[in-house]
């Protein structure tokens, strides 16, 4: 912070007149010693003096808001850095950063008490929490599931008289949705990609996950499950994809999984038998040699 001081001009060519306390020559003092006069030399030594202090703090005070502004501006550049995109024009710029929002509804859902709806889950009941906001726009299942379960609630209140605390019981008490059919392992994986749009599959998951998809219609998630089942199947997890398809076999995606998988080895089989009579064929030697 700069310190500044002035003089007004009437005074700048005025002799100032001090009070002398130094003179102690007589005993007796008349309680008025005479003026002592500073000279316009000395005035100007003094003024002298106060403009370099001045001037020593207003370097200091520049050099610190320097500091300030360098250190902000690191900040800011490493927030800018953990955005997902950042597209800019010469008035504007679209920031996006998604995985923060991704974090948090994670967060949310290993909170029970924000959570509005609770899935029990298998012969254990196990619970599994999720939002119906985000569940009911991901899933016309869903949102037919939760608007029947509400009117059902509000018609329940209209015929019954509840005593006060029974209402309170009933309000603070979640919407709870009984899923029978699925392990509690990929339910739960289930929710979390329609809450986040991300899941990992395997070979032990994969006839669930297909299940929950077209059981609550979602289309890219049993998309993504054929196309795993394409690409990404081998050999060695092919018995165990057919295993999980016995466990779901109420389910007719575990079927035509089943008969999908049945028919990839079966074409294996084939293409691998005609390849050994060709190489056991005459023809098939003459080409090797």
């Amino acid at each position: 912070m700069a310190l500044f001081t002035s003089t007004p001009k009437s005074k700048l060519g005025e002799k100032v007149l001090l009070l002398n306390l130094d003179d102690s020559d007589d005993d007796v003092s008349s309680g008025y010693d005479s003026p002592v006069y500073v000279s316009d030399e000395n005035q100007e030594k003094k003024k002298a003096v106060t403009a370099k202090m001045v001037d020593d703090l207003s370097d200091d005070s520049d050099f610190s808001s320097d500091d300030v502004d360098d250190d902000s501006s690191d900040d800011d550049s490493d927030d800018l850095d953990d955005m997902d995109d950042i597209q800019s024009t010469d008035d504007s710029m679209k920031v996006t950063k998604i995985q923060a929002v991704v974090d948090n509804i994670r967060y949310i859902l290993s909170m029970p008490d924000l959570c509005d709806v609770m899935f029990l889950v298998g012969p254990q009941r196990i619970p599994v929490y999720g939002l119906k906001s985000i569940l009911g726009i991901r899933s016309r299942v869903f949102c037919d599931m939760f608007v029947k379960q509400s009117r059902e609630c509000m018609n329940n209140k209209k015929k019954m008289k509840k005593s006060k605390d029974e209402k309170k019981t009933e309000s603070s008490t979640k919407t709870t949705i009984i899923i029978d059919s699925y392990d509690i392992e990929v339910f739960r994986l289930f929710l979390l990609f329609l809450h986040c749009g991300s899941v990992t599959m395997d070979a032990s998951t994969i006839v669930g996950l297909l299940c929950c998809a077209v059981e609550f219609d979602i289309a890219d998630l049993k998309r993504a499950c054929f196309e795993f089942v394409g690409t990404c199947l081998s050999s060695a997890s092919t018995k165990t994809v057919l295993k999980e398809t016995l466990c779901y076999d109420d389910h007719s995606a575990a079927q035509e999984l089943r008969h999908i998988v049945l028919g990839q080895q079966k074409k294996t089989r084939l293409q691998n038998r005609q390849s050994s009579q060709f190489r056991q064929s005459p023809i098939g030697k003459e080409t090797e040699v």
